[in-house]
């Protein structure tokens, strides 16, 4: 079977055209104002540069067509690497200007050139700016805390893969010219779109898995290698670490220990409601805020989906719960001036050991389900658990 040119590019404009639909509708669905959207720009440029090609193959459009072309064709990769940036909290200020004159650029290219050379003008200048921006994404998608995703990795390998074969692509055009017979062979208009589809296909399915996997709560595994992400507070293998160890020293000496859960209702529903962004906005500053206003000696750890734990000493259960009710206040201050408007449900339940004994587990237990009470409480913000939740979880 011969494949001409047009049919190879319009083949490609209709795999780019769906992908690129689906992925567009799920970032509105979403609401998604973060790195999917960054993402499905890409996408949309990718079309562009698709719809583009088929207007110069079919005659129409000429030098403009071309340059319109390769302008959409770099922005596919800067995107993509801006959108990686995005999804790793770093800033894209300098980066947005790079990319807007290496559109500029590539698109004075070809407008120059192309009435010289023919279809090929500017292109040299198009290919080298897109391996350094493929290859800016690949190594974007291999920092922390991106990197540390198993999808993450397979789309550096997209990424990079994308940046050799274009590389590749333009030594082979240097040495041999567009006309010569390995280019057009294998490095050549029918050869790339091919390519062009296999990589859309991969990239759209591993950055629609990365777009899910960055939530509000998952986000916030990404660790440094103590143990503690990026915020402060501990993951909960850590933060239970150091609540046997303190529950273990204090039963030593018979001191008090304190554990105080701090659950939060209704993220999921405002994320749907309100978009991903406004969910995370809020989940950060719950974070922050339950960090911000604990006790500076006690520990303040993951312990679920929606649950922080703080775990003390405290002198008294009336001081475990002023320090309850500190944490309480604060967070309704904090996340009343927030600026996304929401106010999710917080309640805080408090475990102690001279109510439940010093295993951690009881003490965890106990004080999750008071939390939970207080939830949805409209009496109470803050609750003592008891021997009811410790004799529940010990049968």
């Amino acid at each position: 079977m011969t494949l001409d040119l047009f049919s190879v590019t319009v083949m490609t404009a209709i795999v780019a055209l769906v992908a690129t639909a689906i992925f567009v509708i799920e970032t509105l669905r979403r609401r998604d104002a973060g790195a999917g959207r960054l993402w499905a720009v890409a996408y949309l440029c990718g079309t562009a540069t698709t719809f583009a090609y088929i207007s110069w193959a079919a005659g129409v459009g000429g030098a403009v067509a071309i340059a319109f072309g390769n302008a959409s064709f770099i922005l596919t990769p800067a995107f993509i690497w801006l959108g990686n940036r995005r999804f790793n909290d770093r800033p894209i200020g300098w980066q947005s200007v790079a990319v807007g004159t290496f559109t500029v650029l590539t698109f004075v290219a070809a407008v120059i050139r192309v009435p010289v050379e023919g279809s090929w003008g500017g292109w040299t200048v198009m290919a080298a700016l897109i391996v350094v921006l493929f290859a800016a994404g690949g190594w974007e998608a291999l920092r922390r805390p991106m990197g540390r995703l198993g999808n993450a990795r397979l789309l550096t390998g997209v990424l990079f893969a994308a940046a050799v074969y274009y590389a590749a692509r333009l030594v082979v055009f240097l040495v041999d010219g567009p006309q010569g017979a390995f280019f057009d062979a294998w490095f050549g208009s029918i050869s790339a779109n091919i390519v062009t589809v296999v990589l859309t296909m991969v990239a759209v399915v591993v950055t629609s898995i990365l777009r899910a996997s960055k939530s509000a709560i998952q986000r916030y595994e990404w660790l440094s290698e103590n143990g503690v992400a990026a915020d402060g507070i501990m993951l909960a293998g850590t933060y239970r670490d150091a609540l046997r160890d303190m529950a273990e020293r204090a039963g030593w000496r018979q001191e008090i220990v304190s554990v105080i859960v701090v659950h939060v209702d209704g993220l999921d529903e405002m994320g749907a409601a309100f978009g991903s962004d406004a969910a995370d906005e809020l989940a950060a500053q719950w974070r922050r805020s339950v960090r911000r206003h604990a006790p500076a000696s006690a520990f303040v750890g993951e312990d679920g989906d929606s649950t922080l734990s703080v775990c003390g000493v405290a002198s008294t259960a009336a001081d475990a719960r002023r320090q309850a009710a500190a944490i309480y206040r604060g967070c309704i201050d904090d996340l009343a001036g927030n600026p996304t408007g929401l106010l999710p449900v917080v309640g805080i339940g408090i475990g102690l050991t001279e109510t439940v004994g010093y295993d951690t587990d009881t003490l965890l237990t106990s004080a999750r389900a008071a939390a939970l009470r207080a939830s949805r409480s409209l009496e109470a913000s803050v609750l003592f658990g008891g021997v009811d939740e410790a004799r529940s979880h010990l049968g």
